[in-house]
Parts: C-alpha cells; structure tokens; sequence
C-alpha cells in the first residue's frame, strides 16, 4: 500500500513537471515568435504581399458568399454561442474552459494588434476585398487565433474530432486571406498563437490546484 502511494505521488509529480514544461515552452515559443515578428517583419512583408496578391488572383464568385459567412465562425459572437450551447447540454467543463480561453485571447490578440499596428491589406494595396473588417490591425488573425484556440481546447474534450476542429480552424484561416484582409503571414501568426494559448489554458485549468474551482460548475466531463 505504501509502495502504491508513493507511485501515485511520483506519478503526480511527473504530471505536474509536464504540465510545467508545456507551459512555459508555449510561453517562450510565443516570445520568441512576436520578438521575430516586430525584428523581421518588415523584411518579410514583401513575400507576404506576393503570396497574397497571388492568392487573390484565383477567387471564385460562386463559392466567395459562402466564404464571407464562413470565416465568420471565427467571431467571439459565434464561439459564444457554442459555448452556450455546451453549458445548456450540461457540458459545463468544455465550456468553462472555452469560455475562460476566449477571455484570454481576446485581451492578448487586441493588446498585439495594437502593440504590431499592421494595416490591413486592402488599406495599402490594389485588392477589393470580400467584407471590410471593423478592427484596421492586421496582425495577427483574430479569427484564426479564436479558432486554433478553440480547436485546441475543445480537443482536450473531443479528442476523436480532433481532426475536424483544426480543419475547420485551418479553413477559417484561409478563408481571412481569401476574401483580402489579411496577409498569410497574419493568419500562420494567428494560428500558432491561439494553438499554443490554447494549450497554456488547457494545461492551467488542468492543474489539480485549480480544478476545485471547476467542481462548482460541476462534475468533469
């Protein structure tokens, strides 16, 4: 019986170093990824402009309506929403999680906007774009962050449709550049950003000394 309780506790232990370790390898990854962006961003926006100027001159009108509405399953409105929807279907940690992780994301991807202060594409070069974004920063994709976040987060509760969720981020990302307003390198930004966001909050609310807190809401899922 001791032998078991000091496994138990090693394997808690090892859990917790792990965990630690995730977090503070997305957190430097985060750093090391914006400190490039604000040294490079200048000398890559050229690349940036040619791969979406290309990519503007295959638009096809008969899928461009489906587009604009699809990229909008990227909003905090629309998210909110699944989050509701979780809740009422008793799901109450999936949408405790998702809910607190849009908090996040929205306080972070709104200071960086601000802090990088990128114009959007259509303010600079001879696009038209499909729908006029009410935010003019560029960088990073707020729709794309929102939805690798939410990928990242509902995985850790659906893992079987983990697939699924980060096709249909993945695609929400292209749609951004698609319809012209944003730059692929804004949309690759925004999604390794709410990936690894995801997982800082995923790996947080997991910690045994926060789950307590989750219990109000609840059993875990």
């Amino acid at each position: 019986m001791v032998k078991n309780l000091n496994l138990n506790s090693r394997s808690g232990e090892h859990s917790k170093t792990y965990t630690n370790y995730k977090i503070y390898v997305s957190v430097l990854l985060l750093i090391i990824i914006y400190s490039a962006i604000f040294i490079f961003l200048n000398l890559l926006t050229p690349f940036d402009t040619a791969l979406l100027l290309e990519i503007n001159q295959y638009r096809i009108a008969a899928i461009e309506s489906f587009l604009v509405l699809w990229t909008n399953g990227g909003t905090y409105l629309f998210m909110s929403l699944i989050v509701i929807v979780l809740w009422l279907k008793g799901e109450r940690n999936p949408a405790i999680y998702l809910a607190l992780g849009l908090i996040v994301d929205a306080i972070l991807i709104s200071d960086l906007k601000i802090m990088i202060h990128r114009p959007r594409p259509y303010e600079v070069l001879p696009i038209l774009p499909l729908e006029l974004a009410e935010n003019l920063r560029s960088l990073p994709s707020g729709h794309t962050a929102t939805a690798f976040l939410s990928a990242t987060i509902l995985s850790r509760f659906y893992s079987k449709y983990m697939v699924v969720l980060f096709a249909i981020a993945a695609s929400i990302g292209f749609s951004r550049v698609y319809i012209g307003v944003h730059y692929p390198l804004d949309v690759i930004v925004g999604a390794i950003t709410g990936y690894l966001l995801g997982i800082i909050v995923v790996d947080l609310l997991d910690r045994n000394d926060i789950n307590f807190a989750l219990q109000l809401f609840g059993p875990r899922r």
